[in-house]
């Protein structure tokens, strides 16, 4: 009979295997996993501030335009008449107080049936991330002088957007109580900040006198930034429209759709 045989003993290592190591914690990976996750956050937040709020607020926006543009028709029949200057423009002086509307702009050339309510003051929270904001210190609608109004180019609804898409010639209107001022554009520069020069009665000459009825649309450039230039639109009054005669025919389709579908309007990004 054949003895079994006994497989030898496996010998032990002397040594224990080396363990798994972990992964150093420093300085640079725990920085690095803080930009990531800031990142992160910025970009949700500049998707809700630029694109889902800008539309709410746009939106907005255009709502109150419409309701503005409504209530004149009511304000007209027992508002006090306007000062008539010596070619017979009704002139009103703008209502006191930051965040007072006042008037309805509206750009033919800018995309969809464009609206958007004015209202008194330029600070950001008050008026801008609500409507587009008038100079307090710049002149009345029509007048001789230089009427100013601002806008956002991007977020909260990015009214003045197309500001840089104007053409010599395109129509750009104001709708207040009394009718509608019909302004041209006619020519554009990119100023600094600090260029409050523009806010003169001749924009750039503090020092002269306007002869003509001037009115600027302002707003930031580049698209993204607020604080490196200002883009300025210059326009001009060639005439005006009174309430009695209906609106414009290059804008009626807008405001008559503004008075029959529920003020939900929209136009621009919107």
């Amino acid at each position: 009979m054949t003895a079994l045989q006994h497989s030898s003993p496996r010998k032990k290592s002397g040594r224990r295997a080396a363990a798994k190591r972990r992964p150093k914690v420093t300085f640079t990976g725990v920085l690095g996993e803080l930009l990531l996750t800031v990142g992160a956050l910025l970009l949700l937040f500049i998707g809700w501030k630029y694109f889902y709020y800008d539309g709410l607020a746009g939106s907005a926006q255009d709502e109150a335009g419409a309701s503005l543009s409504q209530q004149f028709e009511q304000d007209y029949q027992t508002a006090d008449a306007p000062e008539l200057d010596e070619s017979g423009i009704p002139i009103r002086a703008m209502p006191e107080g930051e965040g007072q509307p006042f008037a309805v702009l509206y750009v033919p050339a800018w995309e969809g049936d464009f609206s958007r309510t004015i209202a008194t003051g330029t600070s950001f929270y008050g008026v801008l991330d609500q409507y587009v904001g008038a100079y307090e210190s710049s002149d009345p609608v029509g007048s001789v002088g230089n009427f100013v109004i601002a806008g956002h180019r991007w977020g909260y609804g990015s009214a003045f957007k197309e500001v840089p898409d104007l053409s010599v010639g395109d129509n750009v209107y104001i709708e207040t109580v009394d009718g509608w001022y019909v302004y041209t554009y006619r020519s554009g520069e990119y100023v600094l900040p600090s260029e409050v020069s523009v806010l003169a009665d001749v924009p750039r000459h503090p020092d002269m006198k306007s002869e003509d009825r001037i009115m600027i649309l302002q707003t930031c450039n580049p698209i993204y930034t607020s604080s490196l230039e200002r883009q300025v639109a210059y326009t001009v009054l060639v005439d005006f429209v009174p309430r009695s005669e209906g609106p414009p025919a290059e804008i009626a389709d807008t405001v008559n759709a503004r008075a029959n579908n529920g003020n939900q309007d929209t136009g621009g990004d919107l």
